[in-house]
């Protein structure tokens, strides 16, 4: 005849193996898994220290004491919002740029920066991308930066470049966005414009008045020197009129030729038509 366990020899059995279900649960959910893409930095540190580079592939660590880091490889995009700045001429505008970096060296990164996310990292390169812009503008005019926006941006590029020498960063682009002018200095930027324009267009038209009296006084010496130009000239007037003028000629060589409209025409009976 079969024989049952009593119930005091079945409690123990039955706590023991919960404990062993909760001891391997406890070790699996330390266990995790991580996914290291071909466009990720993957760093692999075992209670705060780093350990080594994770190439591409997928991972399982216990959690304590391993922790991992995932940055970008990809150029990242930067927005610099418009920042408040003195021109050479002590004006004041507000600049906003456009930037681009890459994490060229993950380890040198986490070393010389305080950066853990993506995130961090871009709060960490904002300050040295935004002092060498007040440095820059600093440097130059209103007039030079509205005349030549790269100049801003190189001036940029080449300063914080060397601030990022050393962190694994490397920027790679820089751009002006926006150069935001008070309504006041824009409005004075407007009058200036039309009064230059203004100004080109008096200067033009005094210049044609100049040539065409100039034309006048070289018609008016060549007829002086030559007085058959105006029995020619009278020709022609007679040859391009539309029938409504009387043309009255001196041949006698002691006048010119002379155009008149009908009127004027009748009034004189000692002329021949």
């Amino acid at each position: 005849m079969d024989t049952f366990p009593s119930a005091d020899a079945v409690v123990p059995i039955i706590l023991g193996a919960a404990a062993l279900v909760l001891f391997a649960w406890l070790i699996l959910s330390r266990r995790q898994q991580v996914v290291v893409y071909e466009w990720h930095w993957g760093l692999h540190f075992r209670r705060g220290r780093f350990v080594r580079v994770l190439k591409p592939g997928l991972y399982r660590f216990f959690q304590p004491p391993s922790t991992w880091m995932l940055l970008d490889r990809r150029v990242q995009a930067l927005a610099v919002p418009g920042q408040e700045v003195l021109t050479k001429d002590a004006l004041g505008i507000k600049l906003t740029l456009h930037a681009e970096y890459q994490i060229e060296d993950a380890v040198r990164l986490i070393r010389t920066l305080p950066a853990w996310t993506q995130a961090d990292v871009a709060t960490a390169i904002y300050p040295i991308i935004q002092l060498p812009i007040r440095e820059a503008a600093a440097e130059h005019t209103l007039d030079e930066l509205l005349q030549n926006r790269d100049m801003l941006p190189e001036r940029v590029m080449i300063a914080a470049s060397a601030r990022l020498a050393d962190t694994g960063v490397k920027l790679v682009r820089v751009a002006v966005r926006d150069i935001m002018i008070p309504a006041s200095l824009r409005d004075a930027f407007a009058a200036a414009t039309i009064a230059q324009k203004q100004g080109a267009a008096s200067l033009e038209r005094a210049r044609s008045e100049v040539a065409s009296m100039r034309a006048l006084a070289n018609a008016a010496r060549m007829a002086q020197d030559h007085p058959s130009l105006l029995q020619l000239r009278a020709l022609q007037t007679m040859q391009a009129s539309d029938g409504k003028n009387t043309i009255v000629l001196d041949l006698s060589g002691k006048g010119a030729g002379i155009a008149k409209t009908d009127s004027d025409a009748l009034g004189e009976d000692d002329k021949t038509e």
